[in-house]
């Protein structure tokens, strides 16, 4: 059996033409991932991205949320689900960032003083 993580895979914004939900500012790509880190979680999606040519906003993943770990049969990283568009919230998950594509992913510590309440990234 492999353990592999579980991570929600975030480039802000989306690709949309419409001026109020499109753009860097609209909500945001997502892709559910399993893989064994950050880094190679955000490969995956930085590959599906250059295929979708992105327009509007970025062409590469800028937030990466661990959502828990699966057991598998199977221990080869992949994409599980996605794009999807939706605002991404951190509800208290591990949480890295980072500012320019193949740049160090940064993991921020939760500034929240644990009141369970989830926070926009």
């Amino acid at each position: 059996m492999f353990f592999m993580n579980l991570y929600e895979v975030i480039r802000w914004g989306n690709d949309a033409d419409d001026p109020f939900t499109g753009g860097p500012d609209g909500a945001d790509t997502c892709f559910l991932v399993r893989a064994g880190s950050v880094e190679q979680a955000a490969e995956l999606v930085d590959a599906d991205l250059r295929k979708l040519k992105p327009q509007r906003a970025a062409a590469f993943v800028e937030a990466v949320y661990l959502l828990g770990t699966e057991q598998s049969t199977e221990g080869t990283p992949r994409l599980l689900r996605g794009p999807y568009v939706q605002h991404a919230h951190r509800h208290g998950w591990r949480h890295w960032y980072r500012d320019e594509e193949g740049g160090a992913w940064v993991e921020r510590p939760d500034t929240r003083a644990g009141d369970g309440q989830s926070e926009t990234a």
